[in-house]
């Protein structure tokens, strides 16, 4: 019996539109109103990334987005511990969501993606800027963290909103998102229409 491949095709152009999003997102929508205050929402296509085909893909949508964007489109250069923050993203919420088996509330959402909101954006992000510019870590966090909660707040939202959409589950991309009329709400699974004479 032939081994089913991890990339297929099919995943490997979603990823590397994804990537092409986080960084459109990221770097040219985005911006700083302080050194060390950037508002994007260039997480949000990483987090869609693991919760449709698990925390590697998400990882390394995280990673090589980072690093893409910043050599590409940046004017500062890459700086490695920044670069945990959007694999974060990646990793945790489909780790979290392997333990759920429903994905139909929005509490599921929060538990999914408010950890890796704390850990990546508000926890680590400022750490590393503790490294990178030489800000207090205890000075920088309470400037930082209304800003992050507020885009966190609307990560969870678009993405509980595109999931009961039925979306992604109609396009056959949802890996790890249950069963298939679950992702619709209370939307009917439409049947294929027969074909006169069969």
């Amino acid at each position: 019996m032939p081994k089913k491949k991890f990339f297929t095709t099919k995943m490997i152009v979603t990823l590397g539109l994804l990537m092409a999003m986080s960084i459109v997102l990221e770097r040219m929508l985005g911006f700083m109103p302080t050194p060390n205050i950037r508002i994007a929402f260039g997480n949000l296509p990483i987090i869609m990334a693991g919760l449709l085909f698990g925390p590697i893909a998400g990882g390394i949508v995280g990673l090589v987005s980072d690093f893409l964007g910043t050599t590409l489109f940046s004017a500062f250069p890459w700086f490695a511990p920044m670069a945990l923050t959007p694999v974060i993203m990646g990793v945790v919420p489909p780790l979290i969501g392997m333990l759920l088996k429903k994905r139909t509330k929005l509490v599921t959402f929060i538990a999914m993606i408010l950890p890796a909101e704390i850990l990546g954006p508000v926890l680590w992000s400022t750490l590393s800027l503790q490294w990178l510019n030489n800000v207090p870590f205890l000075v920088n966090l309470p400037i930082r963290t209304p800003v992050k909660t507020a885009i966190a707040v609307f990560d969870i939202m678009l993405v509980f909103l595109l999931y009961k959409s039925g979306l992604f589950n109609a396009l056959g991309l949802d890996r790890y998102g249950g069963k298939k009329n679950e992702l619709r709400g209370n939307a009917a699974v439409h049947p294929q229409r027969k074909v006169a004479g069969k």
